[in-house]
């Protein structure tokens, strides 16, 4: 057996545990939010504040992990944070309650994730493995947790969902101990001037005209979901879907993005990472144009498929060029600036908006998600034409981290 092949199957675990978060979460959650008596305006306020606030918590959690040249250690201490937030919800029902236990989960939840992408892309790549191949167990895991939470929402309600959580991120934490552990900070005193020095090369990153159009396009593309992941299962549940069918319509999409991911690799290498950014900028237009107008089943289960393009086209377009484009060195920070922007500042201004649009104007208010996608299609055709897909910057060591 080739020495790669425990790495990513212990990183396949890690994702396909990330998953089972979402797969509950993701369609039910804004729901759950209702049932305990939150109004449209209050759900995405809180949902919206998870968001923003990780502005300022993931850049300091992703140059710290580089600085340290240790992810590992920073998800295990952000898991545990959301596993005292979820844990909590099972216990409280109060609209303040509820805030103090569910924004710093959300916050803490959006901080591992750019840390495990960074982990898998950058071992996949020094290792010689498909991402996609570790990346597909997390929307697996995903589907089965949409269809297995739907079920259980139609025979016992949304009463399951905060247990759901709680045992999800517990799994979680297990998940991310098992993973290589890093090799003992070599000067722990100098923590500080490490941070620094990552810092400033962090910043040189951000002054790249490149760096800053793909910041765009991708954020916009990635935030033009706020309306889906927030409203979209409360407003198949108010044009009277069950459970059940929730929880087969929502896994379509993302069964096509476990088709685009088994065969990521083969894709990047055809195509290219600005034709697949593209590609995922144009099926955002069209998909929250067909929702904005609560069409036939038929087209709704079309406009889900086009999840594949929406999230994994543009998903492995952004991943690919931040492992072409940004140096080994800034690989958690550069993750981090960019679930910063796209699943923080962007998603969490769209996310806030969403609640009162949705309030007044139902379905329709998907149509400024369209309109963030047409945005983000322009940023990414200007990317394109500003990239030359050599590294953006050389001024930090090109050296590859083997550790986690």
């Amino acid at each position: 057996m080739k020495p790669y092949r425990g790495v990513a199957f212990r990183l396949a675990l890690a994702q396909g545990a990330s998953g089972l978060i979402g797969g509950a979460g993701t369609p039910f959650f804004g729901a759950w939010l209702g049932w305990n008596g939150l109004s449209p305006t209050e759900i995405g306020t809180l949902l919206s504040a998870g968001l923003l606030l990780r502005v300022a918590v993931l850049p300091l959690t992703g140059l710290i992990a580089d600085a340290r040249n240790d992810r590992r250690s920073m998800m295990i201490a952000l898991y545990l944070v959301v596993t005292a937030g979820y844990l909590a919800l099972n216990g409280v029902s109060t609209p303040l309650l509820l805030f103090v236990a569910a924004v710093p989960a959300s916050v803490a939840l959006g901080a591992v994730n750019p840390l495990l992408e960074s982990v898998s892309v950058r071992l996949a790549d020094r290792f010689g493995f498909d991402y996609g191949h570790v990346r597909l167990w997390a929307s697996t895991a995903f589907v089965a947790g949409n269809l297995v939470a739907g079920e259980c929402v139609s025979l016992f309600g949304l009463v399951v969902i905060a247990p759901w959580l709680a045992v999800a991120v517990i799994l979680n934490v297990f998940a991310v101990w098992a993973l290589p552990a890093a090799p003992p900070t070599r000067e722990p005193g100098n923590l500080r001037v490490r941070v620094r020095a990552t810092f400033a090369e962090a910043h040189e990153l951000m002054r790249s005209r490149s760096f800053m159009l793909f910041l765009a396009a991708a954020s916009f593309d990635q935030g033009s979901h706020a309306l889906y992941y927030s409203f979209g299962g409360l407003h198949w549940r108010a044009l009277g879907y069950s459970g059940r069918l929730i929880g087969i319509i929502w896994p379509l999409g993302v069964l096509a993005e476990i088709a685009l991911f088994s065969v990521s690799l083969k894709l990047f290498r055809r195509v290219g990472a600005m034709t697949l950014l593209i590609a995922g900028t144009l099926c955002c237009v069209v998909r929250w144009s067909i929702l904005a107008f609560d069409p036939p089943l038929p087209f709704v289960f079309f406009a889900q498929l086009l999840h594949g393009g929406t999230f994994a086209l543009a998903h492995l377009g952004a991943m690919y060029f931040i492992l072409k484009a940004v140096p080994p060195r800034l690989a958690a920070t550069a993750q981090s600036l960019y679930a910063v922007c796209s699943a923080g500042l962007v998603m969490g201004v769209a996310t806030y908006a969403s609640g009162p649009l949705y309030a007044a104007y139902g379905g329709r208010a998907y149509l400024l998600m369209s309109a963030m996608g047409l945005a983000a299609l322009v940023f990414a055709l200007l990317l394109a034409q500003s990239w030359s897909g050599a590294r953006i910057t050389q001024s930090v060591s090109e050296e590859a981290p083997d550790t986690i």
